[in-house]
């Protein structure tokens, strides 16, 4: 990736994967940005249905299989392919958080504040885990979840690297028959696992951190990406997708806002939630790439605004949920929410806006200051090495390339927007 400013319109991306991406970060923004003490029935019910904007975290995940194992199988073979990877996603993910987490964990606890405990609970041993992307493991076996605010959401990059760490090798050894039965595996093992940990009645944040809990959501992506690779590309999927979607969709309606029993609700939303969630945005992802030009889905998420957050989607991640606790926490309190007919609503979307723009702000300096200098540094190492132009007798060499779900089926069209 250049050190510029990255444009939508670049060859070779697809519009619609930095929109889904946009959708998932705006998601999650929102769900913590909701802050608002509910005075009527329809905050409450706003309340509950805003749980599951949480789960942009899952089409996180989705998106994450899909484009790395893209990335992955296409580079199978070509020179320097594990050492590329690696490097490649070293430059992506660690720079940023390891600067966030220096600012969190050495620079804030020397200042003090009123969160200055919390903050200093980490300390020792206890920080080696979130320098070495195993933060999920301490929140849920050792310190007991979600405690320091700043750094919590560290829990999600740490399941993705673990995943960026072995699933290299698996894609390096296996074919891509074996590699979709592998998915396939990897399902029931993520569901398998939250289904355990409820009926054992362990702490249901271990459905949420654990990352043999979800992996089904990353192996949902990477079976979509490897059906992109076939005989007919993934085209073929999209007339299912949409059927999936709106079943999809109608079951997580079921779950997090329809009536049923309270007991039955409580077991199925850790368990069987995630894996529904996992396929309706498996679904949205299909409609996104594989009809770009004409799907309603896939243009409405090419809109500029939602690319625009997608664009700057990592270093909104980081910076978001610390930025708004700073400004509900001092300048625009629940307690202070205008209200219209009883409900703090209208206060609720103000704070959403006062709390966004900063980030983005944030984001935006990142981007250009910190984050695409360092990316530059990609291209001394080629996500796909091109090809020898000649086999070394004189005979020009040919490399195939995978049919992909795309008309032109262009090489690499879906290796694309990971790479931010």
């Amino acid at each position: 990736m250049p050190s510029a400013e990255p444009s939508p319109a670049q060859h070779g991306r697809v519009v619609a994967l930095d929109g889904l991406r946009g959708l998932a970060i705006l998601s999650v923004m929102l769900f913590h940005q909701n802050a608002m003490i509910p005075a009527t029935a329809f905050d409450r019910e706003l309340n509950r249905l805003a749980v599951v904007l949480g789960s942009g975290v899952d089409l996180f995940f989705v998106l994450s299989g899909f484009l790395i194992t893209g990335i992955l199988y296409d580079a199978k073979g070509a020179a320097h392919y594990y050492r590329n990877f690696y490097v490649r996603r070293l430059l992506r993910i660690v720079p940023l958080y390891y600067a966030v987490l220096f600012a969190a964990l050495v620079v804030l606890p020397c200042f003090p504040h009123p969160k200055l405990e919390k903050w200093n609970f980490l300390h020792g041993f206890d920080q080696v885990w979130y320098w070495l992307f195993l933060s999920n493991w301490s929140m849920a076996l050792k310190t007991g979840g979600f405690r320091h605010g700043v750094i919590d959401l560290s829990w999600s990059l740490s399941i993705e690297e673990q995943f960026y760490l072995l699933w290299p090798l698996v894609v390096g050894w296996l074919d891509r028959r074996s590699l979709v039965r592998v998915c396939m595996a990897l399902v029931v093992v993520g569901l398998g696992t939250r289904l355990a940990v409820v009926l054992a009645g362990a702490p249901l944040v271990w459905a949420t951190l654990l990352t043999p809990a979800r992996v089904d959501t990353l192996a949902i992506g990477a079976w979509i990406a490897l059906a992109a690779r076939g005989g007919s590309g993934i085209a073929p999927l999209v007339p299912a997708a949409r059927r999936v979607a709106v079943l999809a969709a109608a079951c997580v309606l079921g779950l997090y806002a329809g009536p049923g029993d309270a007991k039955l609700l409580a077991f199925l939303k850790p368990t069987v939630g995630p894996s529904v969630l996992a396929v309706l945005y498996g679904a949205l992802l299909v409609l996104a790439a594989g009809n770009q030009s004409r799907g309603l889905v896939a243009r409405m998420l090419s809109h500029r605004g939602l690319v625009l957050f997608g664009v700057y989607s990592y270093a909104l991640y980081l910076f978001h949920n610390p930025i708004q606790a700073v400004i509900r926490d001092t300048l625009f309190r629940p307690a202070q929410f205008p209200t219209l007919f009883g409900s703090p609503l209208p206060g609720q979307l103000l704070f959403c806006i006062v709390a966004t723009l900063p980030a983005l702000g944030c984001a935006w300096l990142s981007w250009r200051l910190f984050e695409g200098p360092i990316l530059s540094l990609k291209r001394y190492f080629p996500a796909r090495a091109a090809p020898a132009p000649y086999d070394g007798q004189g005979r020009e060499r040919v490399r195939s390339v995978p049919p992909l779900a795309l008309e032109a089926a262009e090489p690499g069209k879906f290796s694309q927007a990971i790479d931010r």
